[in-house]
C-alpha cells in the first residue's frame, strides 16, 4: 500500500481516489472524474497499483533567505539572480546583477558567489565582481534597471559565456569566454545584433536563452520594463546565432503581459514534457502553461504562483515581496523538483523550495484504521473530506489540521460500508 498519486492543481476535473473498506477487507482503488468545480489545491489517494503520476506543477514552501559569508546575502539594490555552475566544478554558483542607488558608480555590476558547499547544499562566501578584459563588468542602468545576467554556451564552442541585459536602453551584451569553464576569462562585451541594429527591448532587458521552437537552435527571449516578453528566433547557426525579427510572445487571448519589469524563464514547470514560461514582475510570479507542442508553443494566460500565508490562516497567497521581483529557477537541493530563486528590490535573494503535493505513505495500522502521510508546507492547514462516492466527497472529517512541516500525518477510522477521501489545502 505504498503507491499514491496527486491531483494536478491545474486540472481540478480529475483525481486519484481511495476507497477504504472496514472490517479488515482489502483496500480497493479506482480512478474516476469528479464533477468540475472550483477547488483549492487538493489530491485524492489511489492505492495498490503502480500507475504513472500525472503531470503537475510544483507547489512552493515559505521563503528562506540565501546567505553569503555567514549573513543574509545583500548586494545593495535591485538584485537579479542567475544560478549557474560558473567555474565548472559541478556545483551551482550564484550570479547577481545589482545597482547601488546611494552611490550609482558602485553598482550596475554583476556579483559572483562561488559555492564552497555541495551542489545540493550550496554555501557561499564573500562576493567577487565579474570582470571582462581586466575590469569590472558595468553596464548602463537607470532607476531600478540593474544588469540581468544569464549564463549559457552562446556560441556553441563548449564554454560558458555571459549575457547581460541592460537596464537603461534595453540592450543585451555578450561577454565571450576566451578561456576554459574552470577559469573563465571574459572578452569585452558586445551588443547582440538583429541584422545591423542592436537587439533592444527599450528598457530593463532580462535575457534568457532556450530553443523555444525546438528546431535545434537556441533562441533569445527577453523581458522588458513594460511587462512583455520578446522572442528573437535564431535564424543563424549554433555557432553564430542571428536574429531578424522581434516578436512579442502571446499568452491566452493576446500579448503576454506579466506586469511591469518582466523576467522570463523557459522551463517545463509541470513536467508534461513541454516547455512552459515562468516569469516574475512587480506584481508577482506567474506560470504560463504550454498547451501546444514543442515546435509550436501555445501559452495560456499567466497564473499566479502561491506560497503559504504567514498570518496563521493556514491558506495560500500570491508571492509579493515588494516591487522589482526578479526570478530564476533551479533544482536547488537536488530533490528532482524545481525551486524558485527571487531577487528583491532591497538587494536580498530568497529561496522558495518546491515540492509535490502528494501522498508519501499510506499505512493500515489496524483493521479499519488508515494513516496517511503527505508532502506539505509549513504554515499551511489542511481539510480532509469524505464521501460514499467520488461525486459525494463533501463531509469534512477534520478541518484546520496544522501542517507537520514538510510532511504531515493523519490517522482516522474508515467508516462502513466504504469511503472516499480528499485532502485539500485550507482550514
Amino acid at each position: 500500500m505504498q503507491h499514491a498519486h496527486s491531483l494536478p492543481v491545474s486540472d481540478p476535473r480529475h483525481g486519484w481516489l481511495v476507497r477504504g473498506c472496514p472490517q479488515g477487507k482489502p483496500l480497493e482503488s479506482r480512478c474516476a472524474p469528479k464533477h468540475p468545480r472550483p477547488v483549492r489545491p487538493a489530491f485524492f489517494i489511489w492505492l495498490l497499483a503502480a500507475l504513472q503520476v500525472a503531470a503537475e506543477p510544483p507547489m512552493l514552501r515559505p521563503a528562506l533567505a540565501i546567505a553569503a559569508n555567514g549573513a543574509g546575502l545583500d548586494v545593495g539594490d535591485y538584485a537579479i539572480p542567475c544560478v549557474a555552475d560558473w567555474n565548472g566544478d559541478g556545483r551551482k554558483d550564484l550570479l547577481v546583477g545589482y545597482r547601488v542607488l546611494a552611490t550609482p558608480t558602485l553598482g550596475d555590476k554583476v556579483a559572483m558567489f562561488l559555492n564552497t558547499g555541495t551542489d545540493t547544499a550550496p554555501v557561499f562566501g564573500q562576493r567577487s565582481l565579474l570582470q571582462a578584459n581586466g575590469a569590472d563588468i558595468q553596464v548602463p542602468g537607470s532607476g531600478c534597471g540593474a544588469p540581468a545576467p544569464w549564463v549559457c554556451d552562446y556560441d556553441g564552442d563548449g564554454r560558458r559565456d555571459l549575457l547581460v541585459g541592460e537596464g537603461n536602453s534595453g540592450y543585451v551584451y555578450l561577454y565571450r569566454n576566451t578561456n576554459t569553464d574552470a577559469a573563465p576569462i571574459l572578452a569585452p562585451g558586445v551588443r547582440l545584433l538583429m541584422g545591423a541594429s542592436p537587439v533592444s527591448v527599450s528598457s530593463r532587458a532580462t535575457p534568457c536563452v532556450a530553443d523555444w521552437d525546438a528546431d535545434g537552435l537556441n533562441d533569445l527571449l527577453c523581458g522588458d520594463g513594460n511587462g512583455n516578453v520578446s522572442f528573437f528566433r535564431n535564424v543563424g547557426t549554433a555557432h553564430a546565432p542571428g536574429y531578424e525579427t522581434r516578436v512579442l510572445l502571446q499568452a491566452g487571448s493576446g500579448a503576454l503581459y506579466l506586469g511591469i519589469r518582466a523576467v522570463p524563464r523557459c522551463i517545463d514547470w509541470d513536467g508534461d514534457g513541454l516547455q512552459d514560461l515562468v516569469g516574475s514582475s512587480d506584481t508577482g510570479v506567474y506560470w504560463c502553461r504550454n498547451t501546444g507542442t514543442r515546435t509550436t508553443p501555445v501559452l495560456q494566460a499567466p497564473v499566479a504562483l502561491n506560497i503559504p500565508k504567514t498570518d496563521g490562516s493556514g491558506s495560500l497567497t500570491t508571492i509579493q515581496t515588494g516591487g522589482r521581483m526578479r526570478l530564476d529557477l533551479t533544482d536547488w537541493d537536488g530533490d528532482g523538483t524545481l525551486d524558485l530563486i527571487l531577487g528583491n528590490a532591497n538587494g536580498t535573494v530568497f529561496l522558495y523550495p518546491g515540492y509535490r503535493f502528494r501522498v508519501t505513505r499510506i499505512q493500515q495500522l489496524s483493521p479499519g484504521e488508515l494513516t496517511l502521510e503527505w508532502a506539505s508546507a509549513p504554515l499551511l492547514k489542511y481539510t480532509v473530506l469524505t464521501g460514499s462516492s467520488p461525486a459525494q466527497i463533501q463531509t469534512p472529517l477534520v478541518t484546520g489540521l496544522a501542517s507537520g512541516g514538510n510532511l504531515t500525518t493523519w490517522t482516522h477510522p474508515m467508516s462502513a460500508p466504504a469511503r472516499y477521501y480528499r485532502i485539500q489545502v485550507g482550514p
